[in-house]
């Protein structure tokens, strides 16, 4: 299960990035990718959510659900055809990016 869950996030990721090129390009296939990458990436951070420390009402798994939540919100604004999607989208992956900080590391792990 680790070993999906860690495909998960590099393909969500990859395929942000990916779209967020496509974007740049004006391609319309950007927004897809891009909103595809970020569903996958809601998904990895559901799963990984602590459903204990959610029932206690920890504040740093709160925030996160709340990230995933605006996650939502940003995806969702493109099928609305809002007019602030785009700072909505960026926003929601700046949140994601601080909210789960740990993730980032560049360190190797010792065994």
């Amino acid at each position: 299960m680790r070993k999906i869950r860690s495909i998960l996030y590099t393909l969500a990721t990859i395929l942000i990035i990916v779209g967020a090129l496509f974007i740049l390009q004006d391609d319309a296939y950007g927004i897809v990718i891009l909103v595809f990458g970020l569903i996958l990436n809601m998904v990895y951070r559901i799963i990984n959510l602590d459903k204990s420390k959610l029932i206690y009402f920890h504040w740093l798994e709160i925030i996160k659900l709340g990230a995933v939540l605006f996650m939502a919100l940003a995806c969702t604004s493109f099928i609305l055809e809002l007019e602030q999607k785009f700072n909505l989208l960026i926003v929601s992956i700046v949140i994601d990016l601080l909210v789960n900080m740990k993730e980032i590391s560049f360190k190797k792990e010792v065994k």
